[in-house]
């Protein structure tokens, strides 16, 4: 996975804000969302994975700052849901909606939310959750244990 043309956007992007240049700032934050867009794993390891979902993220968060700071709070907001449907694609989604545990929001279940975060990138999100059990709430986890 080639991160250089991110990285050069998004590098051009911080300098134009700092000079006070705000048109070349969201051009090149811009450009550096859509370069994220289009990487892809090449070897599918956790690692490769986590890094290009921070990548895709970080592209929606600098988007969102920019906005932020130049007191658009709707594209901020659109930049902010971008980044969370990212973060949501790798959420295992559940068809189990009527199970106790579904968060219909989400479209899984609270054990595979609490999973997800156990394995966050921020080692502090995943202390948080990981002392919690996930397999006492979820129907389907049940009924496979008693089977």
């Amino acid at each position: 996975m080639n991160v250089s043309r991110w990285e050069m956007h998004t590098l051009l992007a911080a300098e134009a804000e700092k000079a006070e240049k705000p048109m070349m700032s969201v051009i090149h934050y811009q450009l550096a969302l859509a370069e994220s867009q289009q990487l892809e794993a090449i070897e599918g390891t956790q690692d490769e994975l986590e890094e290009l979902l921070a990548i895709k993220v970080t592209a929606c968060h600098n988007m969102a700052s920019f906005w932020r700071k130049q007191g658009d709070k709707d594209y901020e907001l659109k930049y902010l849901q971008l980044a969370s449907e990212q973060i949501m694609a790798l959420i295992p989604q559940c068809p189990h909606r009527e199970c106790e545990a579904f968060i219909s929001s989400l479209g899984c279940c609270k054990s595979a939310l609490i999973d997800f975060l156990k394995r966050h990138p921020n080692p502090r999100v995943a202390q948080q959750v990981a002392h919690i059990t996930t397999s006492n709430q979820c129907e389907l986890i049940a009924r496979f244990r008693l089977q």
